[in-house]
């Protein structure tokens, strides 16, 4: 069910600070900021090495991201995985009997589709189902 690593989400308090620190680790690609609303976060994508990178800023204290970093500080976040088809993904962990804090499809970041299991249900880990749309599959997945 899951495909290649989509991304690596990275809750940040300051997304240009978080981009300068990468910068110094080599070449970067820097994606378009946006922001969900849903979620009250504003987020860039970075092109870095074989996994894209997703920062993360809460916009509200209110934010889940904000909740996170209360108890744990910056730092990793979720791991996101690629489905072709987040309907099926999704009744596929419901009949393995996965823990999922998303019954259906959310609106995400550059026109994608996106979910999340629990990280009780994975090993610890918040893990993300992202489905991109045809022309926003390639990192750093700007919106077309």
């Amino acid at each position: 069910m899951l495909g290649l690593i989509d991304h690596i989400g990275v809750a940040t308090r300051d997304i240009d600070h978080a981009i300068e620190i990468l910068r110094k680790t080599g070449g970067i690609e820097v994606g378009r900021r946006g922001s969900v609303s849903a979620f009250q976060v504003e987020m860039v994508m970075v092109a870095a090495g074989g996994a894209p990178i997703e920062l993360i800023q809460p916009t509200s204290p209110e934010s889940p991201v904000a909740a996170f970093m209360e108890k744990r500080g910056e730092g990793v976040h979720h791991v996101a995985y690629r489905v072709d088809d987040l309907e099926a993904a999704l009744r596929e962990c419901r009949n393995q009997g996965l823990n999922l804090i998303d019954e259906s499809p959310r609106e995400g970041y550059g026109g994608s589709r996106v979910a999340f299991i629990h990280p009780k249900a994975m090993l610890g880990i918040l893990t993300e189902l992202v489905e991109r749309p045809a022309g926003c599959d390639v990192p750093p997945y700007d919106p077309i």
